[in-house]
């Protein structure tokens, strides 16, 4: 366990100083309130443009992409595929705990495992995994959604993509974010991202943006469903054109 009390410098939001372990005073500030002003940002969007999200969840990402940014659950593919992929697999899950518990009196119980079931596995698959996505599946088989249920995968998806955009202006001030890690050496359009994963977040953020303008545009709703469900696939899918069998 390390404390530092030195100011903010570049040199404290290095990876070996920047991270869980170490009790800084940089982290302590900035990442605090990295946090706090990310959720503080998701929630008045949320409030003008109309777009329902779960907030517990993303308050979790937006921990984790405020203080723990050098983790490969901070980056853009997880956050945004994550929470798209387990809104899917929490819905399913609590379909099929439905059917099954109805009868025995357990359907919560079975609801809340096959949600959270369901939101692994596609997040493995998708190559996606987002801790706080889990909660994102969970939510559904104990509480009222505040929004219609298929709605959920892309009004989580807008909360994400808003969350990765912020992260990214708040972090890029103090370091590179994404950071590079041993599946991102390489710079694209200046960002350690595979040129996929670039394409699918801009697809993303147009889809956010569109989104917003719902309340003026009514049309503007559907379009940027339609674009934000594009730019998921691009995240989600880029991976398997590269895949490789093990045996």
């Amino acid at each position: 366990m390390q404390f530092r009390l030195a100011s903010l410098c570049r040199e404290e939001f290095a990876p070996e100083v920047y991270r869980p372990g170490v009790i800084s005073l940089s982290r302590l500030l900035w990442g605090s309130l990295g946090g706090g002003l990310l959720l503080a940002v998701i929630a008045l969007a949320s409030r003008l443009t109309g777009i329902a999200v779960l907030f517990p969840p993303l308050a979790a990402t937006c921990f984790i992409n405020s203080t723990c940014v050098f983790l490969r659950v901070a980056r853009p593919k997880p956050v945004i595929v994550g929470h798209f992929v387990a809104s899917i697999g929490g819905l399913a899950g609590c379909w099929v705990g439905s059917l099954l518990g109805a009868q025995i009196g357990y359907a919560v119980a079975l609801k809340l495992g096959f949600a959270v079931m369901f939101a692994a596995v596609l997040m493995q698959i998708f190559d996606a995994d987002h801790p706080p996505a889990a909660a994102t599946a969970a939510i559904p088989a104990i509480l009222p959604l505040p929004m219609p249920a298929y709605l959920l995968p892309v009004h989580m998806a807008w909360g994400a993509t808003l969350a990765v955009l912020f992260a990214m202006v708040w972090n890029r001030l103090w370091f590179e974010f994404p950071a590079a890690d041993i599946d991102h050496r390489e710079r694209a359009c200046g960002l350690y991202m595979q040129l996929p994963q670039i394409a699918g977040l801009a697809v993303c953020a147009a889809g956010f943006a569109l989104l917003c303008l719902q309340r003026l545009l009514p049309a503007a709703h559907t379009a940027g469903t339609a674009v934000m469900l594009l730019g998921v696939a691009l995240l989600g899918t880029h991976h398997f054109f590269g895949i490789r069998r093990a045996t």
